[in-house]
């Protein structure tokens, strides 16, 4: 009794230790055979491991009853499994059904000490598998009612996933060409909706079916990429190009669907923070692949999978938040996102090893997710072009209002035109009567100093004056030409204005230096008349004002003040801040100005007064001094009393507020 109970206890503790022998798999003439989780395990983190080191180690037993998944791992893995042939084939296949993975080797060993060893993966041409297929396929031979181990490494920086299928000839390629032919209905369904659109592109010639054009294509290249048919039919000489396309085939769809987001649903306009984040997970996509690309094979593709995933919800997101926003062709583009959010999210979550492998390998969620945004996203647009016809509608509605109200405003204008030639008439009349003044002014004010300077000069040439008289002619020679070359200054400048030929340079100016310059250069003339001019500008008064058109306003106010005081006058200068412009203003103790002069004062028509020592003027200063003032954003005015004296005030912006603006204006 004590015998038995001591084996029992023996056979119990061996039955709860792990076992290092693999669950056997029987090869059955029903020529399908899943491995699924019989698979033990051992990771060679250094992948320097060979077959004659791990033949002898221990593995680990199978941890889930499906195919291996470990997601993203540089380390190399080994997978051990027994399998027994109970059927008449001899011939096997066994498929390893997930395309990217770089490099798979396979041992196949039994009693008869004879070793097969096979390489294949998408770092090896087509040509170089068993059979011409998009998955790696590996053949051998077993005879029937015979063992061997299979052994199994499998190094990859793509996600380990390690989907393992037995097969016999005749059973793969049947189950072979079914699945060819559903996907054969799924790319067929998919480049028909390509063309379709890109033929209605070059019609509409209308940039968001172009981006969705874009956006199929590179939907139909992710999964094509991930199930071996971009390599089979495309480069199946080239393997080297798996790697490039396994960079950018992700970043190539995300920015073709973030421009066909963008511009379909118009982010920007109802989220500046939804547009900026679609923008930036793009950029960083792109980023990661050109660091990928910069440092090859030294990043994860695991940043692809959660940017891609990241930018599907983004998408969905931004129809959410524009259908909340009442924006209608949202709906159908909200369900489009929501069916790929699913199969990217279940694709990219097995792909990182968090769910089990069959959902990444298995493609079919992936495909139907394809279908589903592509019919959803054409419902879309074909609901924004009913959206649009309706505008279009609707504006053709407006644009006949619109052609009434402008008829009506044809009319007004015409009616108004009417006036403003009638208008122009009277400023051309307006214009022929200044230049007759001016003619005037010309012939009598020049022609009269050249006269006096030509009898001058005969008289001096006869000799037939005196030192004295010679004295007195030259004073009034010289008083006539100082007359006549005030007036021209005056008249050219004015006449450049008026044909727009007078430069405005607007820049900081500071008047008080302006009025001191002014003073100095006028207190010879002053000072034949005995008046004393007064300058009362203290600190520096910054204007933003043209320099040469602010001397002539100072000028010419200080010379009237002077011509119309007596001797022994006096003339005062002022200047104070209000609402940020400076005043400035000229004093005088004149004779002040006649009441029926004053309507005219700025006007061509204005009198022309002698002064107290019979001074001559035109008139033409003073009108020069009004436009010159306006054109610096300033106005101009005066006080009078006869008798008493004038003053003349005139304002110009103050530097500090407006100078900025119209500085940047210029430039």
């Amino acid at each position: 009794m004590t015998n038995r109970m001591i084996i029992l206890f023996i056979l119990l503790i061996t039955g709860c230790l792990p076992a290092n022998a693999q669950q056997q798999i029987h090869l059955t003439d029903g020529g399908k055979i899943d491995v699924n989780g019989q698979l033990s395990y051992l990771r060679d983190t250094s992948r320097a491991l060979t077959f004659n080191d791990v033949r002898t180690m221990s593995f680990q037993p199978p941890s889930s009853k499906y195919s291996p998944n470990i997601g993203f791992d540089r380390s190399a893995h080994w997978f051990k499994l027994d399998i027994t042939n109970e059927s008449q084939a001899t011939e096997w296949l066994l498929e390893v059904a997930y395309s990217p993975l770089d490099r798979i080797d396979i041992y196949v060993s039994g009693s008869d000490d004879m070793l097969i060893h096979k390489v294949s993966g998408d770092h090896f041409p087509i040509a170089d598998r068993d059979l011409p297929h998009r998955h790696p396929i590996f053949s051998f031979n077993i005879l029937s009612g015979h063992s061997k181990s299979v052994f199994v490494r499998v190094h990859t920086i793509s996600s380990v996933q390690v989907p393992l299928t037995f097969w016999h000839r005749d059973a793969f390629l049947k189950t072979s060409y079914k699945i060819q032919l559903m996907n054969g209905l799924f790319y067929g369904a998919m480049l028909l909706m390509i063309m379709y659109q890109l033929f209605l592109f070059l019609s509409v010639k209308d940039r968001i079916t172009f981006y969705y054009v874009l956006t199929l294509l590179t939907m139909v290249n992710v999964v094509s990429f991930f199930q071996g048919y971009s390599f089979l039919y495309l480069y199946p000489r080239h393997p080297g190009f798996n790697d490039i396309l396994a960079m950018i085939t992700g970043p190539i769809f995300v920015v073709c669907s973030t421009l066909l987001t963008r511009a379909f649903l118009n982010v920007r306009h109802f989220s500046k923070l939804l547009d900026n984040l679609l923008v930036g997970n793009m950029l960083l996509d792109l980023g990661v692949a050109l660091l990928m690309t910069i440092f090859f094979r030294r990043i994860s593709y695991l940043y692809h999978n959660y940017i891609i995933f990241f930018h599907c919800l983004l998408a969905l997101t931004c129809a959410g938040y524009c259908f909340y926003r009442n924006y209608k062709p949202a709906r159908y583009y909200l369900i489009a996102w929501f069916t790929l959010l699913v199969a990217a999210g279940v694709f990219t979550i097995s792909s990182v090893g968090l769910m089990p492998g069959y959902l990444s390998t298995n493609y079919m969620g992936l495909m139907a997710g394809c279908i589903l945004q592509m019919l959803f996203i054409s419902f879309a647009l074909g609901d924004r072009w009913s959206t649009l016809e309706k505008e279009n509608q609707k504006a053709k509605e407006a644009e006949l209002d619109r052609q009434q109200k402008e008829k009506a405003l044809l009319e007004e204008e015409v009616r108004l035109r009417t006036v403003e030639i009638q208008q122009q008439n009277l400023e051309l009349e307006e214009v022929n009567r200044v230049k007759d003044k001016l003619l005037s002014v010309v012939s009598h004010d020049i022609r009269g100093p050249l006269g006096s300077l030509h009898l001058a000069l005969n008289l001096v040439k006869s000799g037939s004056l005196s030192a004295e008289e010679f004295q007195k002619v030259s004073e009034d020679l010289e008083a006539r030409l100082t007359h006549t070359t005030e007036f021209i200054d005056n008249l050219l400048q004015w006449a450049k204005l008026q044909m727009r030929g007078e430069t405005f340079e607007p820049d900081r100016l500071d008047l008080s230096k302006l009025a001191d310059e002014s003073v100095k250069l006028l207190e010879p003339e002053a000072a034949r008349k005995n008046i004393l001019i007064n300058n009362h500008f203290q600190g520096t008064l910054d204007s933003y004002a043209d320099l040469n058109m602010v001397r002539s306003v100072f000028r010419n106010l200080l010379t009237n003040a002077i011509k119309f005081t007596k001797p022994n006058g006096t003339i005062s200068l002022n200047a104070y801040r209000v609402d940020n412009k400076i005043i400035v203003s000229v004093a005088d103790s004149g004779v002040g100005i006649p009441e029926k002069n004053r309507g005219k004062l700025f006007t061509i028509s204005s009198v022309a007064t002698q002064g107290t020592k019979q001074e001559k003027g035109t008139g033409l200063g003073l009108l020069l001094c009004k436009e010159f003032v306006e054109k610096n954003g300033g106005t101009i005015w005066f006080e009078s009393a006869e008798g008493k004296g004038t003053t003349f005030y005139f304002s110009l912006p103050e530097f500090a507020k407006e100078s900025r603006s119209a500085q940047a204006n210029r430039f």
